[in-house]
């Protein structure tokens, strides 16, 4: 688990560095939007505050648990589903 939290934080997450976010307080959500790497298109993911709270103490992306795996890509990368399609298509 350290060397897993090391990589993280020499990497950091596409989220933290290049979205912006907004908090719906009533359904503890946190939104974050930003261009997707490949398609320069806004893209957006919406992650539960104790998941998020989760990611950024060091788990996996798996822990987040109710996101799609599109999504959790777009969260590591900033890789959109649109974006995937282009670049493995």
């Amino acid at each position: 688990m350290l060397e897993y939290g090391i990589l993280i934080e020499v990497m950091g997450r596409y989220i933290h560095e290049n979205c912006t976010y907004t908090e719906n307080h009533a359904e503890g959500t946190y939104t974050f939007t930003g261009p997707c790497v490949k398609t320069g298109k806004p893209y957006s993911v919406t992650i539960p505050g104790h998941e998020l709270w989760d990611l950024n103490q060091g788990e996996p992306i798996m822990c987040l648990r109710s996101l799609k795996s599109d999504d959790r890509e777009f969260v590591m990368t900033g890789l959109s589903p649109e974006g995937w399609d282009e670049v493995f298509a």
